[in-house]
């Protein structure tokens, strides 16, 4: 399942939701060594001043999200030319 949705304080959250597997708490918090994965997907969301979080359990699935303030979102201007995608998306 996957959900965007502004926020009352202008923001938008982005989430991701599967009933799969899940992922063993070792890798949801450190990654795999050989990927990138979510430790990488935290860091891009870190550079552009947004924040993911992952929350899973083993037999029960997996829950990302993404949270991007509104001021980044929907910034003007071509200073942050890699947030293109989210201008002119909500509302």
């Amino acid at each position: 399942m996957l959900s965007i949705m502004p926020k009352p304080d202008g923001s938008i959250r982005v989430r991701i939701r599967n009933d799969g597997k899940g992922i063993p708490q070792s890798i949801l918090k450190a990654g795999r060594e050989d990927r990138n994965g979510l430790a990488g997907m935290r860091e891009r969301a870190r550079q552009i001043g947004a924040k993911l979080n992952s929350w899973s359990r083993v037999g029960a699935g997996t829950e990302v999200e993404l949270n991007v303030p509104g001021s980044i979102a929907y910034a003007e201007g071509q200073e942050r030319p890699e947030l293109n995608l989210f201008r002119g998306k909500a509302g």
